[in-house]
């Protein structure tokens, strides 16, 4: 049976452009099913019937089968789709959306063109957006949709370039995967997820991951003009179109299927997309990585990040206020938790288990310049940083991927660097790497699509090991590259090249001049995880920890991330990511060298000053008995 998609039918467009002008639509929506509790903690049977994207249900006997749909099929009858897709992982390209503190952005990486670019349509500052880095939506999603979780980028149409309208027709629009946090089956399969983004089937790509169906082809291989409903184009037999292949055994005699969805979301189905590795040799296996104390004593991720039926996920940071939590966010932070007081602690029902730190002999200066994360978070801070691999940047989970510790692009882990409210905090950090024209104070990026062909004619390809770290980039090789970019007419300004924490332009004698520029600032994003116990915080074995002269947290060599020919500084220092000076940090550690010789000093003081106040006292009163038993004679 060929199957009619529902809008192509005349008579049945009009009776949808009625229902559309008929029904009021916010009434409807607050009568979803599943999104009004009655009390219950169990958690409903989802055994439903599956809705293809022109809302018919899906039946085996009906030709071409087609993905089903979480916007019709969670979102039907039972869930606020269009409340959901505001949430905090599917608003990032809307522009009425506040941007929060800077997060991990998506790194856009391309070794052949020495690119390294920090994205996000998130206004975070020292990111670009996708149309900044030269990426039309299309490929941003391509690229970076392996772990996205739909939604955003992948369904707002007003953002998709008129050049891409008819490819996305053929892909179709990705949709929020709502499996893939709530689907508690073992056979969810996440990397079939990113397969799918990969070949552009997104919208066959949750129905991929489902377990429930196979899906194969390409809609990445099919022309602009291919049709979903009438098969391969006729010029183009020998490649595959995107093909759904259900599982039969699954369906019921009502064309219904089970569903294992969960409310209570396990830690696997963030690990995905929330993994951070850190590049260490003699650390190569999971168990050897640490653990975070909150996953060791039983809690999971969604028991402090949470969120309401507007997804408007709790990201814990102090001062956060956010979606229908609002004020609640407090109590999911650190603070919230662990440090509250006993009047408010006993009329919160929320976190009453929360051990109460002690913080004995602290100072309170510490708890205004620092975060509890910065003694408690990530890799305890050694002499020299080290290189992370995150799930964002690296695809770490991924099939086929790169696993090589050298694999751009490259993360510095942890930076104690001071943010903007004043306290210093654990960071990731990025040195950005791109090509640019700068015109003014005007700064404009360079795509690596156009930069290619230009860069390939001088510098020499060779990454024979497979490593996917940095090649060769030599300053006369970079001025020859400076100088024809300079010579193209297609670019009019002057170029340069983002690299290092500098800025490099030719100097127009096959030399090249670096300086100072605030777009070759590093990125940095603070980090709250792995949260290490306060046997393994920073001070445990004293003050010596932060304030002695060889202390990382001051000290410390901070990798300057470039190609390794390429001129320029290879490290700076950890004070530097902060308002104190290096020499104002050596004086205040030095003091600490001699504060063991000023207890003693002081402990000798107060004998001395105790003795002669005794030897006082003690001859006033002799005084005064002499005085009292003589009757004042």
């Amino acid at each position: 049976m060929m199957k009619i998609p529902f809008y192509r039918a005349p008579a049945g467009l009009l009776i949808f452009i009625f229902l559309l002008l008929y029904f009021d639509h916010s009434a409807w929506a607050q009568s979803k099913l599943g999104d009004v509790s009655d009390g219950s903690r169990a958690t409903p049977v989802h055994l439903i019937q599956l809705i293809d994207e022109d809302s018919s249900i899906i039946r085996l006997d009906e030709q071409p089968l087609l993905p089903f749909s979480t916007r019709y099929t969670c979102g039907g009858k039972c869930h606020d789709y269009e409340q959901i897709r505001h949430g905090w992982h599917f608003n990032s390209v809307d522009t009425l959306e506040k941007p929060g503190r800077p997060g991990a952005p998506w790194i856009y990486m391309d070794q052949q063109t020495f690119t390294q670019m920090p994205l996000s349509f998130r206004k975070w500052p020292g990111v670009y957006t996708p149309r900044q880095a030269g990426l039309r939506t299309l490929q941003y999603m391509q690229i970076f949709g392996r772990q996205m979780p739909g939604g955003g980028a992948g369904e707002k149409e007003t953002i998709r370039e008129l050049t891409d309208l008819f490819r996305w027709q053929v892909s179709g629009s990705a949709e929020i995967n709502c499996l893939g946090c709530h689907d508690a089956e073992p056979t969810y399969d996440p990397a079939e997820y990113a397969a799918q983004t990969a070949r552009q089937n997104f919208r066959w790509a949750a129905t991929a991951a489902s377990g429930i169906a196979a899906v194969r082809g390409s809609a990445q291989a099919m022309p602009d003009n291919y049709d979903l409903y009438w098969g391969a184009a006729p010029d183009q037999p020998q490649d595959l179109p995107p093909q759904v292949i259900y599982d039969a055994g699954r369906f019921n005699y009502k064309q219904e299927i089970h569903f294992n969805i969960t409310c209570d979301i396990p830690n696997r189905n963030c690990y995905f997309c929330h993994s951070q590795k850190v590049v260490d040799s003699d650390r190569s296996e999971r168990r050897q990585l640490g653990q975070d104390v909150h996953i060791a004593a039983g809690l999971k991720c969604v028991d402090c990040h949470h969120n309401g039926l507007d997804h408007h996920i709790i990201r814990g940071y102090e001062g956060e206020t956010t979606g229908d939590a609002g004020e609640r966010s407090y109590n999911f932070t650190c603070e919230g938790c662990h440090i509250k007081d006993p009047e408010e602690a006993e009329n919160d029902p929320v976190n009453l288990a929360a051990p109460r730190p002690d913080h004995r002999g602290i100072p309170l200066l510490h708890f205004e310049r620092l975060t509890c994360t910065a003694c408690h978070s990530g890799e305890w801070p050694a002499w020299e940083t080290r290189r992370v691999k995150t799930a964002f940047s690296h695809g770490l989970g991924v099939r086929g991927i790169n696993k090589s510790g050298q694999m751009l692009p490259h993360i510095i882990s942890p930076v104690l660097a001071e943010q903007e409210n004043g306290k210093i905090a654990p960071c990731n950090m990025l040195w950005p790497s791109f090509w640019a024209i700068l015109k003014g104070d005007t700064l404009t990026p360079l795509s690596p699509e156009l930069v290619s062909p230009l860069v390939s004619k001088i510098v020499i390809y060779d990454d024979s090991t497979g490593s996917g770290d940095w090649l060769k980039l030599s300053d006369s090789s970079l001025a020859r590259v400076l100088d024809t970019l300079r010579m193209n007419q297609v670019f009019h300004g002057d170029p340069v090249f983002i690299c290092a924490g500098k800025l490099y332009r030719s100097d127009h004698k096959g030399g090249i001049i670096s300086e100072n520029h605030r777009a070759a600032a590093p990125y940095l994003w603070p980090l709250a995880h792995d949260v290490r116990p306060a046997a393994r915080a920073l001070g445990a074995r004293g003050c010596s920890d932060c304030h002695a002269l060889d202390s990382p947290l001051n000290f410390g060599r901070v990798e300057v991330d470039k190609p390794p020919q390429l001129s320029g500084g290879t490290h700076t220092r950890m004070i530097d990511y902060r308002s104190q000076t290096r020499i104002q940090a050596v004086i205040f550690s030095c003091s600490f060298l001699f504060r063991p010789w000023l207890k003693a000093v002081m402990i000798s003081a107060v004998a001395v000053i105790a003795a002669v106040v005794f030897v006082f006292a003690f001859k006033g009163l002799s005084a005064v008995l002499v005085k009292f038993t003589t009757g004042g004679e």
